[in-house]
């Protein structure tokens, strides 16, 4: 299989100073699908997944295109299995993973608080909280959109958090065959 391009490293990180690796950013998808604009492409797929704007707004760049064939490798996941919804065609050989679960964001507080510090503190946890229920929501539509599933399946799948094996993904319907 001849790839045009491959998304791999963190989605959205030109460079993951944690890995000294390079990550792909939109504009890098972006770049890519303009200079292919008539044409089919192949796109392979092997990311630990990332920032969800960039996820997202690759999702809509590949899906916009409409010609876009994915192919899902090694070990897969979070906002990185989002992107590949887009795609007209999505294929995973067969030793990969996927992985799909709830959004995150980070959390840490360390200092003294008083009961009103708290209260402000539980304010502002609350609103993360809604704002990871409503990305959460927004991520599940567009795994039922590709799997035929309802949203609330979807949800009960991002729960789990497990691996899924090109079998397990296949049966889902986040993937349209398994390849060889």
């Amino acid at each position: 299989m001849k790839y045009g391009m491959m998304i791999c490293g963190t989605i959205g990180a030109g460079y993951d100073w944690w890995s000294g690796t390079y990550g792909t950013r939109s504009k890098d998808v972006k770049a890519y699908l303009d200079a292919h604009q008539d044409e089919e492409v192949h796109i392979a797929v092997s990311s630990p997944g990332g920032y969800v704007d960039e996820g997202l707004t690759m999702y809509q760049l590949i899906k916009d295109h409409g010609k876009v064939n994915v192919h899902i490798l090694g070990m897969t996941a979070s906002i990185a299995t989002v992107l590949c919804m887009g795609a007209k065609h999505v294929d995973m050989s067969v030793g990969s993973t996927m992985l799909i679960h709830n959004a995150s964001t980070g959390v840490t507080v360390w200092e003294s608080a008083n009961k009103a510090k708290l209260d402000e503190l539980i304010r502002d946890w609350q609103k993360q909280r809604d704002d990871l229920d409503t990305i959460d929501k927004v991520i599940a539509s567009l795994y039922a959109n590709k799997s035929g599933k309802t949203v609330d399946e979807c949800m009960k799948k991002m729960d789990k958090e497990a691996w899924l094996s090109p079998q397990d993904a296949l049966d889902f319907g986040l993937i349209d065959c398994i390849r060889k």
